[in-house]
């Protein structure tokens, strides 16, 4: 064994013994994958198959990171980047050693549709077949496992019919029937397998979402608690996501298959109370040429959460002239956006109450060439006794921020996302624990003008370059009021603390000084174009 593949096997033996959030994964470790040779990678394979399992969660994650490295390996022999890459290792790990992993890590595995992504990355008719008996016979345990599985076959042809209708035999796996359905979805829209790969099995599908639609009426009446009281929160929550999902792939399955006499269990898709499947059942109806969908897709639009989709569709089905005008103009698109940004899982999880427009102006943005129209929206979420309200911008670009900016101004406001996004070579920060010998001059001088404009109990939480200047942003206090204060050397920004729940970060200060900069340098008018912009929002408003 060569001394690379000794010292790679101690890092991941190590990382076995350390928490996930504290695993390490050297620079070094991706550049050898690039210049290893077969022998060493085979070495490295087989090691992982002496290990016990099911694996602890430390040897999950690392040996997970292994794999990734493994899969970006067959990236890089792509068309594009693989010319630098021997034959010998484009086709490592062999196949038949891909299957024996994928059968030796176990059902419990969280890793293992790694293994069918490094299948389904290569070009054979082999590794497909592989890939489709792995999915009927012995699935991944989770449902993001199936979709990454399949996700090459979204960027690049193959013999389809070593998919279809042969993976349609996984669709007895629950995890595993929306992904199946959006593969046949996404090839029959792209004129890649025609007709719809579902057809001779369509009945089969209306069964199906029947019976997911019976089950989300269950869980929406309370019902389903009758007859499973033993279920948890979290599992009603993952049989609605699941729900879900199978039902709009369903209802864009039987759009596509296009036999009218099917709409039936669409219908009933339509009337459950989920906006996001009232939109797609719609949608499909509209398909079906049933005009109940038309009518009931314009007047979806009301909802900001499902606005842009349902504008999408209506575009798409030639029905956008019997949306109300009030939901297509500019406002109520950024509306929408905005809306159904603030919903994301990571974000809110769900759409803001309350929606209404704070300001709106026309100016030139960060990142693109010509004027942009932007917007402000104030948004409310009634939680607890007190309601959560904030200001978040909708375009050009959605963005929002923890911190409280209902105490701000527009102009501080657009000037906070502005810098949010902005990367520059001479636009850069360093934090209070990484200062070098010359940035702890520059401290010491910020610090000292500080003072003597009269900040007390300065406390540094970062140095910014911003094109040449050296800026202070430290958390201070003024006239017995804390804040942040954002200092350089011809003068200072300051920021009293106006929420101490969510305060401004010095991070969020030091964007609005640089995007104070940055906007005025690119909006010399801005001033007036404000006040025409202000003007004019009485008639376009939500």
């Amino acid at each position: 064994m060569s001394n690379e593949v000794q010292a790679l096997i101690t890092i991941l033996k190590q990382a076995v013994q350390q928490s996930p959030a504290t695993q390490s994964w050297p620079v070094a470790v991706d550049s050898w994958f690039y210049y290893c040779d077969a022998a060493e990678m085979s070495l490295l394979f087989q090691e992982l198959l002496q290990l016990k399992v099911p694996l602890d969660e430390g040897s999950q994650t690392a040996w997970g990171k292994l794999l990734e490295q493994f899969i970006d390996l067959q990236r890089r022999s792509s068309v594009l980047a693989g010319a630098d890459l021997s034959q010998e290792l484009k086709e490592l790990p062999e196949r038949q050693d891909l299957i024996e992993l994928y059968s030796f890590l176990g059902t419990e595995s969280r890793i293992r549709h790694q293994i069918l992504l490094l299948l389904a990355m290569r070009a054979d008719d082999a590794s497909t077949e592989a890939v489709v008996s792995l999915l009927i016979n012995d699935p991944p345990l989770e449902v993001t496992g199936f979709a990454i599985a399949l996700s090459p076959y979204l960027q690049r042809d193959t013999n389809w019919d070593l998919l279809f209708p042969a993976l349609f035999q996984a669709l007895r796996h629950p995890i595993a029937a929306a992904a199946v359905l959006d593969l046949a979805n996404y090839l029959c829209r792209n004129s890649k397998l025609t007709p719809h790969a579902a057809t001779p099995i369509s009945t089969q599908l209306v069964q199906l979402l029947t019976g997911v639609v019976e089950q989300l009426s269950m869980i929406e009446d309370g019902s389903i608690m009758k007859h499973r009281g033993d279920l948890t929160a979290p599992e009603i929550s993952e049989q609605v996501n699941q729900g879900v999902s199978l039902a709009v792939s369903l209802c864009d399955a039987l759009a596509l298959v296009g036999d009218p006499e099917l709409s039936s269990a669409v219908f009933q898709a339509m009337n459950l109370s989920h906006r996001r499947i009232q939109v797609e059942a719609a949608a499909a109806l509209i398909k079906l040429e049933q005009d109940a969908g038309r009518q009931r897709l314009v007047t979806l639009a009301e909802e900001p959460a499902i606005r842009i989709r349902v504008l999408k569709y209506a575009e798409e089905l030639s029905v956008i002239d019997e949306v109300a005008a009030q939901y297509t103009t500019p406002t109520a698109r950024a509306e929408g956006e905005l809306a159904l940004y603030l919903a994301q899982p990571h974000i809110m999880g769900m759409p803001p109450a309350r929606l209404e427009l704070y300001d709106k102006v026309e100016m030139y943005w960060p990142g693109f060439d010509a004027q942009q129209t932007c917007f402000l929206f104030r948004y409310e979420y009634l939680l607890g006794a007190e309601p959560l309200m904030n200001i978040a911008i909708a375009a050009p670009e959605v963005q929002s921020v923890t911190a409280d900016l209902t105490h701000c101004s527009p102009e501080d406001i657009y000037a906070l996302f502005a810098a949010e996004g902005v990367t520059h070579d001479e636009i850069f920060e360093m934090d209070a624990d990484d200062l070098d010998s010359q940035a702890e001059i520059d401290i010491v001088r910020l610090q000292r003008r500080a003072h003597d404009r009269g900040y007390e109990q300065i406390k540094l939480i970062q140095l910014g370059f911003f094109f040449g200047d050296r800026v202070l942003s430290a958390e201070a206090a003024r006239d017995g009021v804390s804040g942040i204060v954002v200092v350089d050397a011809a003068d200072d920004v300051w920021f009293a603390q106006q929420n101490p729940q969510r305060p401004l970060t010095a991070q969020d200060a030091y964007n609005i000084y640089k995007g104070r900069k940055l906007l005025a340098t690119f909006n010399p008018e801005l001033d007036s174009q404000r006040e025409t912009a202000l003007e004019s929002n009485s008639d376009d408003t939500v």
